[in-house]
């Protein structure tokens, strides 16, 4: 496989000209979803920048992060590296989603609605479904204050007399 992964790298990065190529890490207009700004040029060569990386994770197993380096090619939109490496897990996505859940982590939300579950089984086990009953329970608290300071201070009722 290593071999395959890294006629890969080569055919990549003989065929895609870094003077042409553009990769860049930004925001949607929204500002809420983060985005990868490139031309075809840009994505090959990042592509085989993480292959690269792959094979380092295969062959370096010490935990360390594997930093990209300085790619001419990476504009930073941002004013810094969005992403500056990788840091490296050597478990399979169960394990490592398994022992978030064993700490009590969060799973990430879906990046946009296109990726969300095709069910709402997830919705339903979340505490996340809970938060309608929690927004009306606190409507009906700030109202019954509302009500008790008006009776308390009737004073503050002094729109009652414009006349």
């Amino acid at each position: 496989m290593p071999s395959d992964l890294n006629s890969s790298i080569c055919f990549l990065e003989e065929t895609n000209d870094p003077a042409q190529a553009y990769f860049s890490f930004a925001v949607d207009s929204t500002g809420e979803y983060g985005i990868i700004k490139a031309n075809k040029e840009g994505l090959r060569l990042y592509a085989a920048e993480i292959l690269k990386k792959s094979l380092q994770l295969e062959s370096k197993q010490d935990g360390e992060p594997l930093f990209f380096g300085d790619l001419e090619w990476v504009v930073s939109d941002a004013g810094y590296d969005v992403v500056a490496g990788i840091q490296p897990q050597y478990q399979t996505r169960s394990e490592i989603l398994g022992e978030q859940t064993a700490d009590h982590q969060p799973e990430p939300a879906p990046l946009h609605e296109h990726h969300a579950p095709a069910t709402n089984a997830a919705a339903e086990k979340s505490p996340a479904s809970g938060k309608g009953c929690l927004a009306l329970a606190l409507c009906i608290m700030g109202s019954l204050l509302l009500l008790a300071a008006i009776k308390a201070f009737p004073n503050l009722r002094s729109w009652v007399n414009i006349h």
